[in-house]
Order: structure tokens, then sequence, then C-alpha cells
């Protein structure tokens, strides 16, 4: 079990609380292939995920220097998402120690890389708008991970005090979650169930690694009450 108790819970979203790896390469690739006529390999796809859409848009250039614009092509991978939004899969394993953390009386919030847009689509499907007090998006904050914007901006929100916010838990499956973390001076649990291979997680040496949801329960609460079979929806 973390010691000492954590002071708030912290999520990222895409690859931790929702399977969506494939989904996010296939519409980047996508957007690539039909804006910039380039393509990327599969790991260097994956690398990008994590990162805000406005910069994932800019790995070649500006837009415009390949005759489009920002809100074209930010426009046309969401609509790629949402028409293959089937693909995307809630875990609900880790969706139940999300829940069951905020009922323990943990502050929780998210810290995503999704832009409002993106949010607006995909956290309805979530169902935990009433286990969330905070959602820090990429267009709240100038500097996106794993710059600590983000999760400084939700530590002041849940207004956690200073001297308790080294105690504070980010919860994520990228590099950049890792690296937003110790950028904050916040402790991190890396999942590797999402885009980021284990060893380059475990490389960053985050506070802990957690390869199944299970294991991510007994490590905050000490006991699980989910079990790693669980359907997604």
């Amino acid at each position: 079990m973390l010691e000492p108790t954590p002071s708030c819970l912290l999520w990222d979203i895409d690859g931790t609380l929702i399977d969506t790896t494939k989904l996010i390469a296939a519409a980047l690739d996508h957007i690539y292939n039909r804006f910039y006529h380039r393509t990327l390999s599969e790991t260097e796809l994956r690398a990008l995920i994590g990162t805000p859409l406005k910069h994932q848009i800019r790995v070649f250039g500006e837009p415009e220097a390949f005759g489009t614009d920002e809100n074209t092509v930010i426009r046309a991978f969401i609509e790629y998402y949402e028409a293959h939004r089937d693909q995307e899969r809630i875990l609900l394993p880790v969706i139940s120690i999300l829940k069951e953390g905020k009922r323990r009386g943990f502050p929780t919030g998210l810290v995503t890389s999704k832009n409002r847009a993106e949010i607006a689509n995909t956290l309805p499907r979530l169902n935990i708008a009433d286990d969330v007090d905070v959602v820090i998006t990429a267009d709240d904050t100038p500097n996106p991970k794993p710059a600590p914007d983000g999760l400084l901006a939700a530590l002041e929100c849940l207004h956690i005090p200073l001297a308790q916010r080294p105690l504070a838990v980010y919860i994520g499956d990228t590099v950049h979650d890792v690296q937003a973390a110790q950028a904050a001076g916040i402790r991190s649990i890396a999942v590797t169930w999402g885009a980021a291979p284990r060893s380059l997680l475990e490389a960053q040496k985050p506070t802990a690694l957690c390869d199944t949801p299970a294991a991510l329960a007994c490590l905050l609460f000490g006991t699980s009450s989910v079990t790693d079979s669980e359907s997604t929806i």
C-alpha cells in the first residue's frame, strides 16, 4: 500500500481510464495522410499519445505550410475519432478504482492532454461526473505535459495545502505523465496497459509501476475489490 496516504488522486484519461491507443494512432495516421501526405510508424504514433492535439498536428510543421489550418485538421481528427468511437474501450476495473477512491474521500481530478472539444465528447461516456471534483484539459493551461502546469492547476482547484502536495498522486500511462508528476513535485503511478511500453515507463523511475488494475487497487487501498477480468464497454 502506498504510504503516506495520498492527499488526492489525479488521473490521466487516454490509456489509463479508457483504451484508446489504437484509435488515437489511427486518427493521427488518418490526418497525417490526408493533410500532410506523410506517415509515421506505429511506435512513433504511440509516442505522441499523451501530448495535446495542437502539438500532434505540428509534427511535420505548421498546417498552413501544407495548405490547411489548425482548426480544419483538429476537426478532421475529432470527426474520425467519433466516427470510430466503437473502438474506444472503457476500462471498467480502473473506473471502479477511481470511484472507490472518491468514495473513500480522496479529492479526485482528471488531468488530460485532450482539449475541451474532445473531453465534451468522451467524458459523458465514462459515467464519472459525480466522482470527479475537477477536470483540467490541454486548453486550460499554457504549457502541456510533460510540463507540470495541469497538475499544479488541479492541486490549486482541489485546495490541496502546499505541505500536502508532495503526497498527491498522478496515475497515467505515458512517459509524459511521469515527467509531469516529477516536475510538479508529486508522486507518480505508471500503468502499463496504455500507450507506453513498460520498459520506457520503468526508465522514468515513477514512484510505482502497476501492470494490472488489481495491483493498482492494492497499491492505493491495500486491498482490491476489482478483478482484472472485468469486461470493458
